[in-house]
């Protein structure tokens, strides 16, 4: 008597779950390869790009215990998925190898701050003064900051060498250059140009803040009411990932120009992998966090859900970057508080070679 009729003549493993698998990596696949390309190059691409990207692990948790049951030698492949999304998707870092030590290196520590919401009350910030004195930067550079030095900052600023101009600063405990604004766009876009000393060199600091994608991710909710007014708001957003395009595109030609090492922070409203981060590096720049940072160091997000759900203080975008020359290492870069504005600071600890 054969055993129990060989477990009911082995279970066969449902096709339609098979589908479901391999449609789940097929999807993850092209999602990895549209990032890889610069995924706003496409609306869909755009769009995912400020969505958590966790949701993509959602089919895989679901697929896991359907697997166990009916697939059982299949189930490494939703579990891969699960991994691929919470690595790669969700841009998690960690460096593997051991920097050498550069010979002659200066240590720069650089801190970025878009800081919008934290001009509006002192309670913010006294946020804000706390978060700069617990990190201990060199140099700060602020985004949305018009109007802050007349209040409790710039008192705080006061031994500090500063410049700004409209909604920028860049305040310094070395000295500064003269300040320069660049043009970005033929809208009036700008950016702020100052140089730094540090050892007896000089370090050309931008500090940027690119056009917001809010617009644009906006007339997109305007469809779940009223679908026919899709292909109007793809083009919308089409038009605002354009606008930052242009500005990153002014940007890495003022770039090409400088002749010494050069570090750019701020807002720039953009992922890592967006053709804005990309035509950064294609000017020679490299990113703090990628080389120096451990985990996500998401910045935007947990103010969005926080008036609703106090206790929700997870961000899930990296928007703001500090990006760097060649001259420059990233020993250590991580994010600060989110308490005091609607994006978190990005410090980073520099070292600048002596070639």
């Amino acid at each position: 008597m054969q055993p129990a009729m060989t477990t009911k003549i082995q279970q066969k493993t449902p096709v339609w779950l098979l589908c479901l698998i391999f449609a789940y990596l097929a999807i993850l696949a092209a999602l990895t390869v549209m990032n890889r390309l610069g995924a706003d190059r496409w609306w869909f691409g755009a769009l995912n790009l400020y969505l958590p990207q966790v949701v993509w692990a959602l089919p895989g948790i679901l697929l896991v215990p359907l697997s166990v049951k009916s697939a059982r030698r299949w189930v490494w492949l939703p579990l891969l998925g699960i991994v691929w999304v919470v690595g790669s998707l969700m841009g998690f870092c960690w460096p593997l190898s051991v920097k050498q030590e550069l010979p002659g290196g200066l240590p720069l520590r650089v801190m970025t701050w878009n800081v919008k919401y934290g001009t509006h009350d002192k309670l913010a910030h006294q946020a804000i003064m706390y978060d700069i004195d617990r990190n201990n930067p060199a140099v700060v550079l602020l985004q949305d900051a018009g109007g802050v030095l007349n209040g409790s900052l710039g008192n705080y600023f006061s031994k500090w060498n500063v410049r700004s101009y409209g909604q920028y600063i860049v305040a310094s405990r070395l000295p500064l250059g003269e300040l320069q604004v660049r043009r970005l766009s033929s809208q009036g876009d700008t950016c702020l140009r100052t140089q730094l000393q540090i050892g007896g060199r000089t370090v050309t600091l931008y500090n940027v803040h690119l056009e917001s994608p809010r617009m644009g991710l906006n007339a997109l909710r305007v469809v779940r009411k009223k679908p026919r007014y899709l292909p109007g708001a793809i083009q919308h957003l089409e038009n605002n990932v354009e606008e930052r395009f242009t500005q990153v595109k002014a940007l890495r030609e003022y770039i090409r120009q400088e002749r010494g090492p050069v570090i750019v922070a701020g807002d720039l409203n953009s992922p890592d992998d967006s053709r804005v981060c990309a035509t950064l590096r294609s000017a020679g720049l490299h990113d703090a966090f990628a080389e120096g940072g451990k985990g996500y160091g998401y910045t935007y997000g947990h103010f969005l859900l926080q008036h609703r759900l106090p206790a929700f203080d997870f961000s899930w975008m990296r928007i703001d970057h500090i990006m760097m020359s060649s001259q420059f290492q990233s020993r250590r870069c991580w994010t600060g508080t989110g308490k005091a504005s609607d994006h978190r600071p990005v410090i980073a600890d520099l070292v600048l070679g002596h070639n």
